[in-house]
């Protein structure tokens, strides 16, 4: 082989290395990236779920409910009234 192959398979093999290290690294943030997008459209899809199912529909339902048992109380505080002045 001649002095220039000799230098250059030298060279390659210097920086050869280098290379799989880089290599590694990029293979390395694939992956985490990936995992990081994988588990955020997994989050985001059972939270949607969740919203959904619990989200504002149940909170109307509380609302109502809480209005329900405001209507109770102000006719029971009205019964009250009503049969204390009719007891005096």
């Amino acid at each position: 082989m001649s002095q220039e192959k000799i230098d250059a398979y030298k060279k390659e093999k210097s920086e050869r290395k280098e290379k799989l290290a880089k290599q590694k690294k990029r293979n390395k943030i694939c992956k985490i990236t990936g995992i990081v997008v994988a588990a955020a459209i997994v989050v985001a899809i059972v939270g949607s779920i969740l919203w959904n199912n619990f989200g504002p529909s149940k909170t109307e339902a509380a609302d109502g409910a809480s209005t329900e048992v405001s209507a109770e109380l102000s006719e029971t505080v009205d019964d009250v009234a009503a049969e204390a002045s009719s007891a005096e």
